[in-house]
């Protein structure tokens, strides 16, 4: 019920947007691609010591993973210095462990000596924007603020073995089930815009986004956040 009504309400302010731009002056759209640096903040949800000793393990063992994010973005101007911008945005994010170190009772040289594991979660998400522009040349600057509706597709696990005689083995698991379905993330960005044709146009727009809400419901709270520089291209419509 949570995650219909996040929805209705999404869908129900693009339909505002959308009816409001018929006297705007100008309607652009444009595809993105943002090369991510993510990574989790864990907090205590049950207030245990043994909760605090996870934390602190994790922390000492886990480190950020490269993603992704991108998608069709769409701009309503409502004059030259404001604007709405909305699409469609796939997203891969999480973090991953350092290379950990396989012992065995007794050895055994025929299993592996080392094990890297990433959590990739993949999301499609709909973001919401206000854009502020200054500038009057073919190069302006902007600023956003807003935030993503993400709907959770797969959580991915993915485990690298390495053995001593330099073999590696990947094995995946992928699972939806124990993890939460919707993750609201605030957004705020500042960018350049270069006007290269009377109808196309350049970006560059560091962005930063960070999860309000917990991956899954257990004692150590996980909440994903990411940053990256958001690459577009986009072409007037109207």
């Amino acid at each position: 019920m949570k995650q219909f009504l996040i929805l209705f309400f999404t869908l129900l302010t693009l339909n505002i947007f959308a009816q409001k731009t018929k006297k705007s002056s100008k309607i652009s759209i444009g595809y993105s691609f943002s090369p991510d640096y993510s990574f989790r903040t864990l907090k205590n949800g049950d207030g245990n010591s043994s909760t605090d000793f996870v934390i602190e393990s994790r922390n000492d063992n886990e480190k950020a993973k490269f993603g992704y994010t991108t998608g069709v973005n769409v701009t309503f101007s409502f004059s030259e210095f404001l604007g709405f911008e909305t699409g469609v945005q796939y997203s891969n994010k999480g973090y991953k462990t350092t290379e950990q170190d396989l012992t065995y009772i007794p050895p055994n040289p025929d299993l592996p000596n080392k094990a890297t594991l990433t959590h990739s979660y993949q999301y499609i998400g709909i973001p919401l924007k206000v854009k502020f522009v200054s500038g009057k040349n073919k190069t302006r600057f902007f600023s956003t603020a807003g935030f993503m509706t993400n709907f959770l597709l797969n959580v991915k696990q993915s485990v690298v073995y390495k053995y001593s005689n330099g073999k590696t083995e990947k094995k995946n698991e992928s699972s939806t089930s124990v993890f939460n379905k919707v993750e609201l993330s605030p957004l705020v960005s500042f960018g350049i815009d270069h006007k290269l044709t009377d109808k196309i146009h350049l970006s560059a727009e560091p962005t930063f986004r960070f999860g309000l809400t917990k991956t899954k419901d257990a004692p150590v709270q996980e909440k994903l956040w990411s940053a990256g520089i958001v690459f577009g291209v986009s072409f007037d419509l109207k």
